[in-house]
């Protein structure tokens, strides 16, 4: 399963009315580090990533002052913050 690139017009399809619980990650360039764990999850939990530069409004709409920056949305809110770069293990045991 590969992370699905959010936008402001995919949104609410694709985090707010998910059934499963979305790992959303906002990232500057480069290699996305949730693409190497997306196997891991098997069909449990959905991936999405934002590109700051191309989505500032939801930059600013989830308050997101530091890059990397991973939110959970469970039911369409966020459930939990992670804040920095988090190593594979320590993203495992988080979400686990």
């Amino acid at each position: 399963m590969q992370s699905v690139v959010i936008t402001e017009e995919n949104f609410d399809t694709e985090v707010k009315k998910s059934r499963l619980p979305v790992l959303v990650s906002f990232w500057l360039t480069g290699e996305h580090p949730l693409d190497s764990v997306s196997e891991r999850f098997g069909g449990k939990l959905k991936l999405g990533k934002i590109n700051v530069n191309d989505e500032p409004n939801l930059v600013y709409k989830y308050r997101v002052r530091n890059f990397p920056t991973l939110l959970l949305f469970r039911e369409g809110k966020v459930a939990d913050t992670i804040v920095g770069v988090t190593r594979v293990d320590q993203l495992m045991r988080i979400l686990s």
